[in-house]
């Protein structure tokens, strides 16, 4: 039942993803934010990757008058961009960042066969930062979310979140009930 509510709640702020099963929720752990990064950085690879996949048709009638071989290079081109436009957007709607009361959960998507995931109780974290930089991301109000974690855990960056400030204080909200929290002695 919690997974179909997960489901039917991030229905349409995760696109192309199933949340049941990219993330598992433990016993009486409520999932509070789903955060994917802005696609503002991403709009240039995205239009280069659209242009290499319409250009073949630019070039449409001289392939296939070239016979054969002009046919095979134009689905060999056309593919291809297909392919480059399919994974990136693949590895941007598969990198997540989870917020749930107990913990975090960063979901990277690096290729098709290629996902590390990184987990941190709230007790875990030492500090909780963001930093933005440059002016397009000052405007559209994103940047990168870091997470320095306690003993020789690999630290959490987060590039490209919309509203860090607004997640940095949710985390160290949530890092401070930690320690009060009835499900962290049970």
């Amino acid at each position: 039942m919690i997974v179909w509510q997960l489901e039917k709640r991030y229905k349409n702020i995760m696109p192309g993803m199933n949340v049941s099963k990219s993330l598992e929720l433990k016993a009486r752990e409520e999932l509070l934010e789903v955060v994917h990064a802005s696609i503002l950085p991403r709009l240039g690879k995205g239009f280069l990757f659209a242009v290499w996949t319409i250009l073949p048709f630019f070039f449409l009638f001289p392939l296939w008058r070239a016979g054969m071989w002009g046919i095979i290079l134009f689905a060999v081109w056309l593919l291809s961009g297909l392919f480059l436009l399919g994974r990136a957007y693949l590895v941007w709607a598969r990198t997540v960042f989870f917020i749930t009361d107990m913990r975090v959960i960063d979901q990277d998507q690096r290729g098709f066969f290629y996902k590390v995931v990184t987990e941190a109780r709230y007790d875990q974290i030492d500090e909780v930062s963001y930093h933005v930089k440059g002016i397009i991301p000052t405007l559209f109000r994103y940047g990168t979310l870091s997470l320095q974690l306690r003993g020789s855990s690999a630290d959490i960056q987060v590039p490209h979140v919309k509203h860090p400030e607004r997640l940095t204080n949710l985390i160290n909200d949530l890092r401070s009930d930690t320690h009060i929290d009835p499900h962290a002695s049970t």
